[in-house]
């Protein structure tokens, strides 16, 4: 059995037995776990010896990033997924360096090489706000997986978004269909932990879960955005993107692939190739 599936079955019991006792601890305690990346990707700092290391302090964790060719004439930030790392887009940095782009990429709290133990969407979009602060302003984007909806509610709130570029990689389009998959994965049935799940939600943003929502965001968005995903995602269902494609927002463009998933998707020599043709 892999060690994967004893965590499941160990945080399956616990919630269980918690529930007994309390739905709301369990429902709290159910939502930390929603927000704990574990078995992250971890890589050897000597994989990026072409950047220069970069750091940052973020609510307390320290935090490590990777710059390729300082002093562009663009600038542009990657977003990684959950329980991804900053390595796993060195090829794009690479690439759009190459291309002329100042890149930078870092790797989220408590994933890669950053300190931290948890994360949630307004976590990482505040932490999208203090690069820019720091690091920016940034002329583009390029986000996969969870980094797309950060990216999306950070660009939302910028006051001027019209030049810039962004492309999202499968993107979490949709927390609620999350939560729900995330329910169904722990077996919570009981409605009133799954209330007390979103209760938690709402306490920290005083936002309802649909909120968090491309598609929402997306009427703030007024740059080029290059929205890439494949039909048979099942981390994160095409079924959002395809919703939105039929809004005909003119600045959306959209290319969808077959048999890449969630994560062969950001590998693939066509994808990267529209990608940095996009950029």
């Amino acid at each position: 059995m892999k060690i994967q599936d004893l965590f499941l079955r160990y945080f399956r019991t616990r919630l269980k037995l918690l529930a007994l006792f309390s739905k709301q601890q369990a429902g709290i305690k159910a939502f930390q776990i929603f927000c704990t990346p574990y078995f992250t990707t971890s890589y050897d700092v000597k994989q990026m010896h072409n950047a220069t290391r970069l750091s940052l302090k973020f609510e307390g964790p320290s935090i490590t990033g990777h710059q390729w060719n300082e002093g562009g004439a663009q600038k542009l930030l990657i977003a990684h997924g959950f329980r991804s790392a900053s390595a796993n887009f060195k090829h794009f940095a690479e690439k759009l360096s190459a291309k002329g782009y100042e890149v930078l990429a870092f790797d989220a709290p408590a994933h890669g090489l950053s300190e931290g133990k948890t994360i949630n969407a307004l976590v990482y979009r505040n932490f999208i706000h203090a690069i820019n602060e720091q690091y920016g302003p940034f002329d583009a984007y390029l986000a996969h997986s969870f980094g797309g909806l950060a990216v999306s509610l950070h660009l939302e709130e910028l006051p001027e978004n019209t030049h810039i570029k962004t492309v999202l990689i499968a993107p979490a389009a949709n927390t609620q269909q999350l939560c729900e998959d995330f329910f169904r994965q722990m077996r919570i049935k009981d409605q009133a932990v799954q209330q007390h799940f979103y209760d938690k939600i709402r306490h920290l943003s005083n936002k309802d879960i649909e909120w968090f929502s491309i598609n929402r965001a997306a009427a703030c968005i007024k740059g080029p955005v290059l929205w890439v995903h494949d039909t048979g995602d099942k981390v994160t269902p095409i079924d959002d993107a395809l919703q939105l494609q039929q809004k005909q927002l003119p600045n959306f463009h959209f290319l969808f692939t077959d048999n890449l998933g969630h994560r062969r998707i950001y590998r693939d020599e066509n994808v990267v190739s529209a990608v940095v043709d996009f950029l």
